[in-house]
Formats: C-alpha cells, structure tokens, sequence
C-alpha cells in the first residue's frame, strides 16, 4: 500500500497544477491558454486580454503596443508568451537580457495560422495532449464556414469605434478587411487602410448594410446615432437600417473564437438578405 501511495504521489506531482509563472501578452494567446486548461500558470496579462473572467481578474501590464520591460519585470514571471504584434520591439530584447524565456508567437494573416499557434502554446505550456481537442475544434469551424456560400451583391460597411474617438472605416488591408475576405462578404470601401469618411463619400461607398462592434454601437450613443453619421442615412443601409453587431476582439483576434464569430457574422449578414 505504501508503495502506490509513493506512486501516485509521484504520478500526481507530475501531472498537478505547476506555479504561475508566465506572462501572457496578446489576447489571441491568453485565450488559447485558457481553453488549454493553463490559466492558473499565468501571472499577468495585457490590456488586450479581457476574455474570459478568469483572464480579465489578472493583473495587466499595460497595452499591447506601449509595453515597458519594468512593468512586465514587476510580476515577476519566469517565461513571457508574446504576440508578435507587441510593440516595442526592443522589450523582448530586453527581457531576454535579464534571463527571462521569451516566447514571440506569430499573429498570422488568416484563419489558417491559428492551429499553429495552439501547437505553439501548448507546447510552451505544457499541455501537449489538451490541444488536439482543441485544434479538431478548429477544424470543423473552418470547414463549416467553408460550406457557407459568398454573400454575393450586398457590400458591408466595417466600422471601427471606441469612446472618445471618431469612427472609423476599415478598408483594405486591414484585418477588418481580411476578416470579410474569409467570411464572403465584399467591403463597400475601395480605399487602403482604414479612415474618416465625410459624409460625401459615404454616400458614395454605398454601403448595403453596417457591421459594428456592440460596444462601438453604445459609445456612439446607440442606433439612432448611428444612423446620424455623415451622409451614412442616405445610404441603402442608412435606408433600410441594416446593422450587424458583432464582437470584435473575438472577430479580429485569430484567437479560438475567431472562426465561430465569422460564422456568426457571415449567417447575421445573410439573414439581412434572404
């Protein structure tokens, strides 16, 4: 008896829960952590990373593209698990200075590049044999909105806003862009980029129906405000009042959630359209 109880005390030391010991900036990666069963190892996080709860009570570092070495020092963690979209640059070179693993992962440009990225924070994280669940997961969703036909006519308006700014629309190029790429739906706008568009060229652009994030939506004052945006009543969307509301970090993130929202986006937008 003694002897399994030696044995599984060793079994379970191996397998238990290890000390927090990582630091998680990009909201991409904090949730492909979550959903591999890790957040109890991560010290910290990014202001980016607000899903979900269990990633949100964690103390932040501050935003993705203004971090400093001191502050992501000060949790002391014992491995950094970064986007490469991290700005600036030289606090990776300065962590790895003072000793810390640091572990830049790829943003990627499409759908296809998040199964690489499970792969590579499972592997940081130690949790090799939770991540085929996860992948197969992915899979389906990519063929399932593969099956979904292009939403062939109807062009979308992607707006971008936050409290305190003005809203922006997101041309090509722009993830925003890339997102309706993939989703089969057509960007209304021709332009590079995303920008303020005057009320003229709204009119202009024409767009069939508005894609807008809720929490954009309320920081301009809710729908009717909406509507009021230059030139944007006189458009056929403006006319006919189509509007999709979407949750735009899971959207644009490439994180786990991403393809399920572009479904969700992409049978929103049909229902418009029937």
């Amino acid at each position: 008896m003694r002897a399994l109880y030696l044995a599984l005390c060793v079994l379970l030391g191996s397998t238990g829960a290890r000390a927090a010991d990582t630091l998680v900036i990009g909201n991409d990666l904090a949730e492909i952590v979550e959903r591999l069963d890790a957040a109890s190892r991560l010290v910290g996080r990014d202001d980016s990373s607000r899903y979900p709860a269990e990633i949100a009570r964690l103390p932040s570092v501050g935003y993705l593209r203004q971090l400093s070495a001191e502050g992501m020092l000060a949790l002391k963690p014992r491995r950094v698990l970064i986007s490469d979209a991290a700005r600036p640059a030289i606090v990776l070179q300065q962590l790895r200075g003072v000793g810390l693993e640091v572990i830049s992962v790829a943003r990627g440009k499409g759908i296809g590049d998040i199964e690489a990225k499970i792969h590579t924070v499972a592997e940081a994280m130690d949790r090799r044999r939770q991540s085929p669940a996860l992948i197969e997961e992915q899979r389906r969703l990519i063929e399932a909105l593969g099956k979904q036909p292009p939403l062939k006519g109807p062009k979308a308006l992607y707006l971008f806003n936050r409290a305190g700014m003005t809203p922006l629309v997101m041309g090509r190029g722009t993830e925003a862009n890339a997102v309706l790429e993939q989703a089969g739906i057509e960007n209304s706008a021709t332009f590079d980029a995303y920008k303020q568009v005057a009320a003229e060229a709204m009119v202009s652009l024409a767009p069939d129906f508005v894609i807008i994030s809720q929490a954009g939506l309320q920081a301009l004052g809710g729908e009717d405000s909406l509507w009021k945006l230059g030139g944007l009543a006189h458009t056929p969307a403006g006319q006919h009042r189509r509007l999709v509301l979407i949750d735009d970090q899971a959207l644009l993130s490439l994180g786990p959630r991403t393809v399920q929202a572009m479904l969700q986006l992409r049978r929103d937008a049909g229902a418009l359209f029937p």
